[in-house]
């Protein structure tokens, strides 16, 4: 099952990297290459939406693994990453993995976090042309900005304060990585809509 975990960490690496870049002039013949040709000439603004929801659906899949080695470490034992690994280590202690004033799993927190964003971002990726798209954005950043800063304190808490610290857990920093990517992607989504340029190539 350690192998599982480095294939998760790949695909879940590429998914985010390839949502950040898809805004890139360079990445058009990528959208062909993956059975999305019409978006090679679309406007920037549906190729970044793609990448949203590849940054999102990257974000999810991390968020689902780091929940599932929380659940296992907690029980005793995971069968997901070496024990002695900084996963393993900064994943184990339940009063360090829970998002402060509340006893909500950091995992459980951002699967349901990248679960709205989807949502959202998936709307506006069928809908594109719709009154609520505006709202669905500026909602949309709101919601990335305090997830990010979730995953930044998790991420400070796993490097300063677990036992063994710094604890470098792989497959957190892709969360991390994520929610930033995210973030970002619906500033410039919200910021093409607002100043007219969201249907330009």
């Amino acid at each position: 099952m350690v192998m599982s975990t480095s294939v998760v960490l790949v695909i879940s690496s590429l998914t985010v990297l390839f949502g950040a870049m898809s805004r890139m002039e360079s990445t058009r013949p990528f959208f062909s290459t993956l059975g999305m040709g019409e978006l090679v000439s679309a406007p920037v603004s549906r190729r970044m939406l793609v990448g949203t929801l590849a940054s999102i659906s990257g974000g999810m899949l991390a968020a689902v693994w780091v929940w599932v080695i929380q659940r296992q470490s907690i029980i005793g034992s995971t069968t997901l990453c070496v024990p002695s690994s900084g996963c393993a280590q900064a994943l184990s202690s339940q009063s360090m993995n829970t998002i402060p004033f509340s006893n909500m799993d950091f995992g459980l927190f951002f699967v349901l976090i990248f679960s709205v964003l989807g949502f959202m971002a998936l709307s506006i990726h069928l809908e594109p042309g719709w009154s609520k798209v505006g709202g669905f954005l500026s909602w949309g950043r709101t919601i990335a900005g305090i997830s990010t800063l979730i995953a930044l304190w998790m991420t400070i808490t796993h490097l300063l304060m677990v036992d063994d610290s710094p604890a470098i857990c792989p497959i957190c920093i892709v969360l991390l990585v994520a929610n930033i990517v995210t973030l970002m992607q619906f500033n410039l989504l919200l910021a093409s809509h607002t100043d007219s340029s969201w249907n330009s190539n």
